[in-house]
Parts: C-alpha cells; structure tokens; sequence
C-alpha cells in the first residue's frame, strides 16, 4: 500500500522546533509565510528581516537569508536593501512592539513612499518577550503588568489602529488584517 504525502514541513522553514510561548502565534504565522515562499518558489530570492522582540528568533526558523535590524527600523533597513537589489523578495516581520511603537515612523513612511517590501505585523497587543506590559495597540480594558487594572482612555490614551493609519497612505499596494486563531481564520 502506497501512501500519500498530504502535508509536509514546508522547505522554506528550517528543522529547528518553535521555542515561543504556549499559545503564541509566531509559529503558525511562520509556517504560512514559509508555505507562501514555497508556493511561489522564492526562496532563493527572498530575504527576511527581523527586528527587537520575539520576531527576531524569526532567522532561526527561516531556510531564506535574513538579517536583524535595531528596533523599529526593520522597513529601512528592508528597503535598502530592495532598492540595493530590486531582484529580491524582501518582507519585515514585526510585533506590535516594534512597529507600532518606535517603528511608527519608519513604518508610515515607507508606505508613503511605496516601498516594494511586504510587511508582516504581528499584533498581539502586548509587549510579550518582556513580560506582557502595555503596548500601543493593548485594547481599552485589557490587563497587563503596566496596567492590572486595565488600559484606561484616561490614564492610557487609546490603542492604535495601526492597519487605518497606513491604509491612509497613498503609496500601499495591498493591506489585509486577519488573525490565526482558529483554523476557518488560517484557510481564509
């Protein structure tokens, strides 16, 4: 009897096992990307660059080159490196953290311009790798250790809608929110 390979380790993804949280969705999200480069047969053209927090363990799972960049400035440094080599395939992969705190203005800007890069935000509301403080886009109401009553509108401000704030940018191509928690949301 003869059977059927149905669903394999994609080969953009290396042997190494996720070392995330329980419950953390860094590793179904890098499994997705991996299963996109593999689709696409990009890999050998494809650079990942990955900033301060979790998302910097993102080299260790990903067969593509890749590289690090100091916190927040992961689309300057990716798009150097596009506009160094517009042959390549070039995503950042960043965390609320990073992109929505002191990433903001490299993150606008960059989608201002146009830049040919593909940004992957991960937003978990929370600052994790830390110990869970208050993060910009931490909802009104949600607990944290910087905030265990709740994040309040008063003493807080309001959580940034990171996805309308760059759909006001003229130059972005394409702009989707979606979440990985179930797997109707995956298959989406």
């Amino acid at each position: 009897m003869a059977f059927e390979v149905i669903l394999k380790k994609p080969e953009a993804l290396t042997e190494r096992e996720f070392t995330y949280c329980p419950g953390c969705t860094h590793g179904i999200i890098h499994r997705l990307i991996a299963e996109v480069i593999d689709e696409l047969g990009i890999r050998e053209k494809t650079i990942a660059v990955a900033p301060i927090g979790c998302s910097v363990f993102a080299y260790h799972f990903f067969t593509t080159d890749a590289t690090v960049a100091a916190h927040g400035r992961a689309p300057a440094v990716a798009t150097g490196i596009k506009r160094a080599r517009p042959d390549l395939y070039v995503f950042t992969y960043q965390g609320d953290g990073d992109l929505a705190a002191i990433g903001t203005a490299e993150i606008v800007h960059a989608a201002n311009r146009g830049e040919k890069i593909t940004t992957i935000f991960v937003n978990n509301a929370i600052y994790g790798m830390t110990g869970g403080q208050m993060a910009p886009t931490t909802l009104l109401g949600m607990k944290t250790t910087t905030t265990p009553y709740g994040r309040s509108a008063e003493n807080d401000g309001y959580p940034l809608h990171v996805a309308e704030i760059i759909k006001e940018a003229r130059g972005v191509a394409f702009l989707a929110r979606t979440k990985v928690n179930t797997p109707q949301d995956v298959v989406k």
